[in-house]
């Protein structure tokens, strides 16, 4: 299928280091491929689509003919009415005896077609399987390198923010040592200054706990990372636009569905049980000096054999019964997945369409608020306003800072959620050795 052959190029893609790119930062493409290639479930999800598709091979097999060989030499003592006939007697002679069948089965209940469209089935539910854990590693890493990218911006945002203070402080301080300030003025600066300093440090805490998930996600230290763009002509328009390929191309949908048709030729399986099997052997046998006898035997046969159960307890009955049931469970599997994708799609919609509206006026909010901190900054400077005026014109712009970059990363992490949910998110990260083979297929 072009999706795996698309997925197994990429993990081929993987298997090579990560490299910064020109600029010396690590891009958001590499900080995925080093997430996948180094994640075990992945490694043990390849290998059991390998094993699922020897399996195949294997149910392909059962429409080929059978061909044993059987031979037996040896001394053989042989005592029978035609032996004493010949006073002959207990007779001892070396003895031979070797056959070769074919065996083609002719019918079988259409058991070995409903096995083999199980099979394929199965592959195709491994493959998806396999294809929905790299997208979810692929958004976790996602996750992490835009988590890092914002703390580290805010990290910045919250030094700034002190300098901002300790710059009002240190201009207190000197009024208030040529006498000319106010020491209540001294005070409350000081008290903002570390109230600053505070939240400095526990930026810094919360960008600590962005890298180590970022090193648990990827496998490797967050160092300079490039920022988390994102292609904006890219962008959905309506939820439709998400909802609906999702629906199609998720890979938890194609994993579902495709399970529902592997309970469904199981159930043909068992149905076939009930039919008769019917083989055509092509068989030849040569004994020597077997059974008593002082020559050889030839005997060639072609012949039709039939098989059929009859009564075996009420076995298949109950296996088709519970075949059944399994259907109605994978049925019902593919619903519950189908609900929680189409939850899940207007939910990271909802997300979107918040953060997007929020980084308009969380803009303008700035600009008004580094505008009227630069007018307070001025007019306290002749007298025409309080320094608590200023303090809180200068965290009124470190707030609006911080709720910017915040709602920028949320609109950028549901941009590529997106994607994710379509299970198209490794073909957006730009991978061209994956694209351009992709267009070949």
């Amino acid at each position: 299928m072009k999706r795996l052959f698309v997925l197994i190029l990429t993990l081929s893609l993987f298997a090579v280091p990560a490299f910064a790119q020109v600029d010396g930062t690590v891009s958001m493409t590499e900080s995925v491929k080093s997430a996948v290639k180094q994640h075990p479930q992945i490694k043990s999800l390849l290998s059991n689509r390998d094993a699922v598709g020897k399996n195949l091979d294997s149910a392909f097999g059962r429409f080929l003919p059978t061909l044993n060989l059987r031979s037996n030499v040896g001394l053989q003592n042989y005592d029978s009415s035609s032996t004493r006939a010949a006073g002959r007697g207990s007779d001892s002679t070396a003895a031979s005896d070797s056959s070769l069948t074919l065996t083609q089965n002719i019918f079988d209940g259409m058991e070995r077609i409903s096995g083999y469209d199980r099979e394929k089935a199965r592959l195709e539910s491994a493959e998806a399987r396999l294809y929905d854990t790299v997208e979810a590693v692929a958004l976790d890493a996602v996750r992490a390198h835009i988590n890092v990218v914002r703390e580290r911006k805010l990290q910045e945002l919250a030094a700034q923010n002190i300098k901002d203070h300790q710059d009002v402080l240190d201009n207190i301080a000197e009024r208030v040592a040529a006498g000319a300030g106010n020491k209540a003025d001294e005070l409350q600066a000081r008290g903002r200054s570390a109230r600053a300093q505070t939240t400095f440090i526990t930026y810094t805490g919360d960008l600590e706990t962005a890298e180590a998930e970022y090193f648990r996600v990827v496998g490797m230290k967050a160092e300079a990372l490039a920022p988390a763009e994102f292609k904006f002509e890219l962008a959905p328009v309506t939820v439709e636009d998400v909802l609906t390929p999702a629906l199609d191309h998720n890979p938890k949908i194609i994993r579902n569905k495709a399970d529902v048709v592997v309970a469904e030729e199981n159930s043909d399986v068992v149905l076939a049980r009930m039919y008769p099997d019917v083989d055509l052997e092509l068989s030849s046998r040569y004994t020597d000096d077997l059974d008593g006898s002082r020559t050889y035997l030839q005997d060639n046969r072609a012949m039709v054999g039939v098989s059929w159960n009859l009564f075996n307890g009420g076995q298949d009955y109950y296996d088709r019964k519970a075949a059944d049931d399994r259907i109605n469970e994978a049925q019902a599997n593919l619903k519950d997945v189908t609900d929680d994708l189409t939850r899940q799609v207007k939910n990271a919609w909802t997300d979107y369409q918040t953060a997007s509206r929020e980084i308009v006026l969380h803009e303008e909010a700035l600009a008004y608020s580094i505008e009227s901190r630069d007018m307070y900054l001025m007019q306290f400077s002749v007298g025409q306003r309080s320094l608590l005026d200023v303090l809180d014109a200068i965290n009124e712009v470190f707030t609006n800072s911080i709720q910017l970059e915040t709602a920028k990363s949320n609109q950028t992490f549901n941009l590529y959620k997106f994607f994710a949910l379509k299970g198209e998110l490794i073909k957006t990260l730009d991978l061209a050795e994956v694209n351009k083979e992709m267009e070949m297929q």
